[in-house]
């Protein structure tokens, strides 16, 4: 039986479409009897709790039940801060009669995605593979052993012209299918089932990385740049356009290899991350009051974003700003950075020290609603000088931007190309001025801001997301030395190790007060990462020794010993219908991506042999993904920035002194203040502190302050130059 081909709606592509007309608040749902989900802990089931639809949280009473009865299932796979699942609960899940249906024909499912990535990954899989495309709300009809035969995305409650399908006839249509042609339809979801299976191997020639590899990758992503508004995609297909901050951090990287030096494709991969990231800094996807990041814009300009906020994007892309720094000097870039993550700690940090995962794009089911002003509302606040020249910088105008906002309503941006910098020369008016003034200005505006509603929180701490938090306060710290960034980073590791292990084991999630889920791969991989950034900032060994071992948990968990590479669920986790052995790195890097980076990592700080094994086993299969399909490179990312930090080979870094010596403090922030894309960076105090950190860190062995005195030692794979024992020789060490 061939699949039944729909045009369907990602997420993401909805967005530029005209929404449907908001259905009115339904007070029913508050008086209603609430389902099983009224038990879970995920916010995004929890908002589903009153919904008609009888739902089952994922486990075995719903497959349980669906044998039983002889019924096919009904997934539906979304999470909190998702417009369209909350469209789709609107519109479908709150209908009664839809609702009548599902619970009369069918075993209903709801999954929150950011708490099962596993099952997301199966069946977001099956439809990818079988439309062509994916987003969420996921919805997937499976039989009772769970194996997929229909899948789509966002459905209309009825048949319309401009969005496809309606979900009501498809429920009738899928109903009339199971009765009158179940056999078959369980044999194609046998077969389906059986292809996702398979798909776990990559399918390229290349047996090794070369560095034509990061050749034919940066021609890629230079194919697909748009020069003019900075980001990736094609002529007429501009937007949505997303950050995709791993395609900049591989192209600072390609731009240090010597064969792009060479040929002068340097110079221009460093300028499209600069284009771009000058887009972010000024554009409407950055909010300019508040801090943070917006997940992507909908149009090509960075104008218009899609409101929500996510941890994840908080924490990669005021990564990719510090990189950016450190290669550019551009304050802008250090500030920027420092934004994004103040936004973190004054919104998605709690009390423990956990940071939270999101806020929702709707407030009270308008999206965007807290975050536009009208030009009158500036002016009210700000007094008509500084009002009508905070609307000119920001591009606030009577007529407004934003359509859905209603009339005159603007998203804040700068609105002159080159930035405040431009609009002080037009205006006369000094740089150092101008800045003060609107911050004082920001300031003024935001507070009455927060008194709006505010949009939903999702507090649910997740191991991965913190993961990448971690690192990025690290990182923040390194080139900022602000303590408060460190002290960040310190707390939420220490809240993670000591509220989300349990018996020896790392579990995913945490709210309000339940630690639950084993982890998978990609919480062991985010956070080992998070521990070795957290390591080269404080350069406490207690986060060395944990991330080592994370790592050997990781690879006795979820190592593949046939085909190498990582499983996403291990030993301890759920057996699915299809394994998963994810390498896409999408809006987060994959966690094979990230376990390769960590494994590359690991084997510089601590020579273990194991990491050295597996380290070299993903060099082969990142070989054979990067040369498996022109598409190779933009599907894999960061799968590259590890294929740069191979290629370039590693330096191994050792700071010997006290650690308030004032030449060790001027030698640790040139080395976290320069640019140095494969370094391991560890720091001993005395020669009984370098014998102690020898038993995780071998190659600090014998590397005491030589005669007592300060020294930095620059080592590759082991073997080390004579020490540097002043600034001076070590920058001239480092630049070499």
């Amino acid at each position: 039986m061939r699949p039944v081909a729909l045009a369907l709606l990602a997420c993401a592509g909805l967005t530029a479409m005209e929404e449907p007309e908001k259905t009115k608040a339904i007070d029913r749902k508050a008086e209603r009897k609430a389902n099983r989900l009224a038990k879970e802990k995920s916010p995004y089931l929890l908002q589903h709790a009153h919904n008609p639809v009888d739902w089952y949280p994922w486990g075995a009473e719903a497959f349980e039940k669906a044998k039983r009865e002889g019924k096919p299932i009904f997934l539906s796979i979304g999470y909190a801060t998702c417009h369209w699942c909350h469209v789709m609960e609107r519109e479908s899940f709150e209908n009664e009669t839809i609702a009548q249906l599902l619970n009369e024909r069918f075993v209903a499912i709801k999954v929150d995605r950011e708490e099962r990535p596993d099952v997301d990954a199966v069946y977001m899989a099956a439809c990818q593979a079988q439309t062509g495309g994916g987003g969420w709300p996921l919805s997937a009809f499976l039989t009772p052993e769970g194996k997929p035969f229909f899948t789509g995305t966002y459905f209309p409650p009825n048949d319309d012209p401009r969005r496809g399908r309606g979900f009501l006839g498809i429920l009738k249509q899928i109903d009339q299918l199971w009765k009158d042609d179940r056999q078959n339809l369980v044999e194609h979801a046998g077969r389906f089932a059986e292809l996702l299976r398979r798909q776990t191997a990559p399918a390229g020639t290349a047996e090794k990385l070369e560095p034509r590899l990061l050749t034919l990758a940066y021609e890629t992503f230079k194919d697909s740049f748009d020069d003019a508004k900075g980001g990736f995609g094609a002529p007429g297909r501009w937007a949505p356009k997303f950050p995709r901050t791993a395609v900049l951090d591989f192209l600072m990287r390609y731009a240090q290899t010597k064969e792009a030096r060479a040929d002068g494709s340097a110079t221009m991969a460093i300028q499209m991350v600069q284009t771009t990231l000058d887009a972010l800094v000024h554009g409407g996807i950055r909010d300019h009051l508040g801090g943070g990041f917006h997940r992507y814009s909908t149009d090509r300009r960075w104008l218009i974003p899609h409101f929500e906020k996510m941890l994840y994007d908080q924490a990669l892309i005021a990564r990719t700003f510090c990189d950016a720094w450190r290669l550019t000097r551009n304050e802008a870039y250090r500030q920027t950075a420092r934004d994004a993550l103040d936004y973190v700690l004054a919104r998605l940090t709690s009390s423990e020290g956990g940071f939270f995962s999101a806020e929702d794009a709707d407030t009270q089911g308008v999206e965007g609603l807290t975050y536009t002003w009208k030009r009158s509302e500036v002016i009210e606040l700000l007094g008509k000088e500084r009002g009508e020249r905070f609307c000119e910088v920001y591009g606030v105008t009577a007529e407004g931007n934003f359509e859905e906002g209603g009339h005159g309503a603007c998203v804040l941006n700068v609105a002159l190309e080159g930035g405040v910098r431009a609009f002080a020369q037009k205006l006369s008016v000094p740089l150092e001025t101008l800045e003060r003034e609107l911050g004082e200005d920001r300031a003024k505006l935001l507070a009455p801001r927060n008194k709006r509603p505010q949009p939903l929180l999702d507090d649910k701490v997740l191991v991965e997301w913190n993961g990448f938090a971690i690192s990025a306060f690290a990182h923040v710290y390194q080139i900022s030395g602000e303590p408060k960034y460190l002290l960040a980073a310190r707390k939420a590791a220490e809240f993670i190790l000591a509220s989300l292990v349990k018996d020896g084991r790392l579990l995913r999630r945490f709210r309000a007060g339940e630690a639950a889920i084993d982890a998978f791969l990609e919480d062991h991989a985010a956070l080992i990462e998070g521990l070795l950034d957290l390591y080269e900032s404080s350069f406490e060994p207690r986060w060395l020794e944990s991330a080592t071992g994370l790592a050997a948990e990781m690879l006795k968990l979820f190592w593949d010993e046939k085909g190498g590479g990582f499983f996403s669920s291990g030993s301890r986790n759920e057996v699915l219908v299809a394994p998963t052995k994810e390498f896409y790195d999408g809006a987060v890097p994959s966690g094979n991506s990230v376990a390769w980076m960590a494994l590359l990592r690991l084997e510089e700080l601590t020579g273990g042999e194991a990491f050295r094994k597996a380290a070299d086993e993903m060099s082969r299969l990142a070989a054979k993904l990067l040369s498996g399909s022109d598409e190779g490179a933009a599907s894999h990312p960061y799968l590259l920035c590890g294929a740069a930090y191979s290629l370039l080979g590693a330096r191994e870094i050792v700071i010997a002194g006290p650690a308030q010596d004032p030449l060790v403090v001027r030698m640790t922030e040139e080395a976290h203040r320069r640019f140095l894309p494969a370094r391991a960076i560890l720091r001993v105090e005395s020669a009984e502190d370098a014998a102690r950190l020898a038993k995780v860190a071998p190659i600090v062995e014998g590397k005491g302050p030589p005669g007592g005195k300060p020294a930095a030692f620059v080592c590759r794979r082991g073997v080390c130059k004579l020490p540097a024992r002043d600034l001076e020789a070590l920058v001239k060490a480092l630049a070499e």
